[in-house]
C-alpha cells in the first residue's frame, strides 16, 4: 500500500501542471499543487517576459523544480493566424493576416503606409 501510493505521488508530480504566477520581481514564484520560488521561465529565442502575479501559467518538472512553459493565450479578437504582442500596461503589436501591423492602434498596411494617421 506504501509503495503504490509513494510510486502514484511521484508519477503525478512528473507531469504538466496548470498554475498561478504568485511572486513576480527578480525572482519568479509560481504554484500548482505546491509553491515553488525560483522557477525558470522559457520561452522562444529572443522573447523575454517577467509574467505579472495572477497570471496562469504551464509548470512542468525539470531537473531544477518546476519551469514555467508559456502563460495562458487569451486571443481576444485576432483571427487564426494572427499575432499579438502585448505587455501589462497595454502596448500591443499585432500581426494581421492580410500583411498589415496595428501598432498601438496605428494601422501600417503590408506596403509600409499608415492607414489611420
Amino acid at each position: 500500500m506504501w509503495l503504490s501510493k509513494n510510486i502514484s505521488s511521484k508519477q503525478r508530480s512528473q507531469t504538466a501542471e496548470k498554475g498561478k504566477v504568485t511572486l513576480s520581481s527578480n525572482q519568479l514564484e509560481a504554484g500548482s499543487t505546491l509553491i515553488n520560488r525560483g522557477v525558470e521561465s522559457y520561452a522562444p529565442y529572443g522573447y523575454q517576459s517577467n509574467p505579472p502575479v495572477g497570471e496562469n501559467v504551464m509548470l512542468i518538472p525539470s531537473d531544477n523544480g518546476q519551469a514555467v512553459i508559456g502563460t495562458l493565450c487569451r486571443t481576444g479578437d485576432i483571427k487564426t493566424g494572427e499575432i499579438r504582442l502585448c505587455s501589462k500596461g497595454g502596448a500591443s503589436i499585432v500581426l494581421k493576416n492580410d500583411g498589415s501591423i496595428v501598432l498601438n492602434g496605428l494601422v501600417i498596411n503590408r506596403h509600409g503606409v499608415i492607414e489611420n494617421d
